[in-house]
C-alpha cells in the first residue's frame, strides 16, 4: 500500500470520527429543542388555564361549589400536563441514551480505524526512511544505558545496539 493511500485512509478515518461527533451533537440539539418547545407549550397552556380559572371564580365569587369544582378541574388538568411532560422527557432521555451509545460506537470505530491507519502510515514511513532505523537504534541504546539493562543485539549484524 502506498504512503499516499495510507495518508488518505488516515484522514478519511479522522473525518469519519468528526462526522460521527457532529451527528451526535445535532441529534442532542434537536432533542433539546423539541423538549424546550414542548415545555414552552405546556407553560403557555397552564397560564391560559390559570387565567380561565381566575375568570370563572371572579365571575361569581359567592358560588363556592362552582369555584371548588373549577379549582379541582384545573388541578387535575395541571397534574395531567405535568405527567405528560414527564413521560415525554423520560422517552427523550431513553432515546438520547440509545443515540449516545450509537454515537460512541461510531466514534470508537472511527478512532480505531484512524489509529490503525496512523500505525500503517508510520510503519511505511519507517520502512522508507533510513534515519528511522538509526533513530530507533539510538533510542534503544539510550534506554538500555539509562535503565541498566544490556543492549539488544541487532538481528541483522549481531552487534550490540
Amino acid at each position: 500500500m502506498s504512503a499516499n493511500s495510507q495518508t488518505e485512509q488516515y484522514f478519511n478515518a479522522l473525518l469519519e470520527s468528526y462526522d460521527a461527533l457532529t451527528r451526535a451533537i445535532e441529534q442532542a440539539n434537536e432533542r433539546g429543542l423539541g423538549l424546550s418547545r414542548q415545555l414552552l407549550a405546556e407553560v403557555t397552556a397552564a397560564q391560559r388555564q390559570t387565567l380561565d380559572l381566575a375568570k370563572r371564580v371572579a365571575a361569581d365569587p359567592s358560588d363556592m361549589a362552582a369555584a371548588y369544582s373549577a379549582i379541582m378541574e384545573s388541578a387535575v388538568a395541571a397534574q395531567s400536563q405535568a405527567l405528560d411532560f414527564t413521560q415525554t422527557a423520560y422517552k427523550e432521555a431513553v432515546a438520547a441514551s440509545g443515540e449516545a451509545r450509537e454515537a460512541l460506537d461510531s466514534l470508537l470505530n472511527a478512532s480505531r480505524a484512524a489509529a490503525e491507519a496512523a500505525l500503517d502510515l508510520s510503519r511505511e514511513w519507517q520502512a522508507s526512511n533510513p534515519w528511522a532505523d538509526l533513530f530507533q537504534k539510538g533510542l534503544d541504546s539510550f534506554t538500555a544505558a539509562t535503565s541498566g539493562t544490556p543492549a539488544k543485539k541487532n538481528a541483522k549484524t549481531g552487534a550490540k545496539v
